[in-house]
């Protein structure tokens, strides 16, 4: 089966945002009323005379201008959904290829307007299906383009958006659906912030012989931390980057999939037994 990925557009927002700082004819200082000719007058500026320190000092100077970059840098990333040319990748996850079942909704990722479940935040957003439940068994990712941090290197931040979702179980709680959300400072290697999710993603891969998933044994996001039962109201929520996170490469990438909770042969008729997955939208970074 050949991995396919679909693009979907997403909207990024260019904020100007600087931080003034002080000159030095903002400085205070005395007006010297011996001064003679050639020395400053009526108002004009003098360094402080019982102080033999500079008046001006460039290492307070580097670290405003080192927070400014951080701050610009940071004010730069607003990605909405709306509209615009930077795109997040998104195909199926673990290998899965088609065939040999072109028609399974393996991938369930679209940029849009949800018909179904929770309402994006506003007008479009990032999420599964949109207008259907999801189907069982599917396993698909969507990834951003590299974000460049760099300017906030050795700084604390966090990756901020805001999202609603709904997951299906199996078992007697034994079984859970859901989503994950990982970032990367290369686009290779892939970790999940610090951060207490709702519960652990645990994926039932076969229900007796009557179905079993595609590649049974191939779910990434099983026994992993993450988005699992429900949230339909949307929420903002903040996860702590890793140090290695942040450089001029990062990418985010948010990866659903779901087992088997019926017995079925179509991914329309297992769309009963599910829900409207996730929701995702106005993706951005904060300092800490």
């Amino acid at each position: 089966m050949g991995v396919f990925v679909r693009s979907a557009l997403v909207a990024i927002v260019v904020l100007g945002a600087a931080c003034a700082k002080g000159t030095d004819a903002e400085v205070g200082g005395d007006v010297d009323p011996d001064a003679g000719p050639g020395d400053p007058q009526d108002g004009s500026v003098l360094p402080q005379k019982d102080s033999g320190d500079p008046v001006d000092s460039s290492a307070p100077d580097a670290a405003v201008d080192a927070s400014d970059a951080c701050t610009e840098a940071l004010a730069k990333v607003a990605i909405d959904f709306e509209s615009g040319a930077v795109t997040f990748t998104h195909g199926a996850s673990d290998n899965i290829t088609v065939p040999p079942d072109p028609t399974w909704p393996y991938d369930p990722w679209a940029q849009g307007t949800s018909s179904v479940g929770t309402a994006c935040k506003s007008g479009k957003c990032l999420g599964t299906e949109l207008t259907k439940n999801y189907a069982q068994c599917h396993r698909g990712y969507a990834m951003s383009p590299a974000i460049d941090l760099s300017a906030c290197k050795g700084k604390p931040i966090a990756l901020v958006f805001e999202h609603a979702y709904g997951t299906g179980s199996y078992g007697g709680q034994t079984w859970f659906d859901g989503g994950v959300v990982e970032v990367s400072g290369d686009g290779t290697t892939w970790t999940l912030p610090q951060f207490t999710f709702p519960g652990t993603v645990k994926i039932n891969p076969s229900q007796t012989a009557s179905y079993e998933c595609v590649h049974s044994n191939a779910f990434g996001v099983h026994n992993k931390a993450g988005y699992v039962g429900a949230q339909t109201v949307t929420t903002k929520v903040e996860l702590p980057l890793p140090a290695t996170a942040v450089t001029d490469k990062m990418r985010i990438r948010f990866s659903t999939a779901a087992g088997v909770s019926s017995q079925t042969s179509s991914p329309e008729g297992s769309r009963s037994a599910t829900a409207f997955g996730w929701r995702i939208d106005n993706i951005g970074f904060v300092a800490k």
